[in-house]
């Protein structure tokens, strides 16, 4: 039998706070519970998540990592892929209708009405940290597994309920998407989305942020860094110009946006940054712009 994770008992996960403060409500918990033998660093549960998603719609992957995990663990209570297969996931919860969320939302006695929900979410800007300190603090009735239902509730009650107030979630989504269609050379789509969210970014993170890494700290959880994710869409914006030469007008004012809303990030990134800027120019005609923004590399 697997030991049940008490809220105030060291998170197994390895990050030394509390499991109420860290993975309660993620997979990474049970993981650990079930492996009994695995411990590591603290695991986005927005990038765990679309891990489990993607082995789920790749089923031979999942198929290959079980039996891997199977030889290397004998004392599951559960194996992997059936771990995997009965986990909640954010496609199953937008499966769902509002009043069906709801109502299971019920059932596990977690009290939630939608006029206070609006108020709650008026102070946050991650539906889980909102979850965390309204929804998971309840006498709350859930076996195991069922636990993530309620973050990965709030995450789309937010979406439909008040989808005007961006979140770091609709951000995660966006970045995600993005890259999906980017890896497909659907590169129209694919900027549209990281476009929107960049600028939904420059809407949450405050004016006293002026560091790419400062905002990964007021934005932690996203799949994918602010920091990573940014040179990516330098260097695809690039590659969409090779096709389209509008791109690399969108590439100038991206990298004019980040210097000018991120302009203590680290000397490297900023200097990049004016590269870019300058190589633009230089494929749009522009030399004189171009050396003048190279000489002030």
């Amino acid at each position: 039998m697997s030991k049940k994770i008490g809220r105030n008992d060291p998170c197994p996960c390895g990050s030394g706070k509390k499991y109420k403060h860290c993975c309660i409500g993620s997979k990474v918990a049970t993981i650990n519970r079930t492996t009994s033998k695995n411990e590591g660093p603290s695991i986005s549960r927005l990038a765990l998540m679309r891990f489990e998603q993607k082995l789920i719609d790749n089923p031979e992957q999942l198929e290959q990592i079980d039996k891997k995990m199977e030889k290397k663990f004998d004392d599951r209570d559960i194996s992997f892929k059936d771990f995997i297969l009965r986990s909640w996931n954010l496609n199953k919860v937008r499966n769902m209708s509002t009043l069906e969320i709801i109502e299971k939302l019920g059932s596990m006695h977690v009290d939630f009405e939608i006029e206070r929900f609006k108020k709650q979410a008026q102070n946050y800007i991650s539906a889980i940290e909102l979850a965390e300190d309204h929804y998971y603090t309840q006498n709350f009735v859930a076996q195991d597994q069922d636990e993530d239902f309620i973050w990965l509730a709030m995450i789309e009650l937010w979406n439909r309920i008040i989808p005007e107030k961006y979140n770091a979630e609709m951000i995660d989504d966006l970045i995600q998407e993005g890259y999906e269609d980017i890896g497909k050379r659907n590169y129209m789509d694919g900027i549209e989305k990281w476009e929107k969210a960049w600028n939904m970014i420059i809407s949450i993170v405050p004016p006293h942020i002026t560091s790419v890494t400062d905002a990964d700290k007021f934005l932690p959880g996203l799949s994918q860094s602010i920091s990573n994710w940014s040179p990516d869409f330098k260097m695809e914006l690039a590659n969409a110009g090779t096709k389209d030469a509008s791109f690399y007008v969108k590439r100038i004012k991206y990298c004019q946006s980040f210097r000018r809303i991120s302009p203590h990030s680290d000397e490297s990134i900023i200097k990049n940054m004016l590269r870019a800027e300058a190589e633009s120019y230089t494929e749009l005609g522009d030399m004189e712009t171009a050396k003048k923004l190279s000489r002030n590399r």
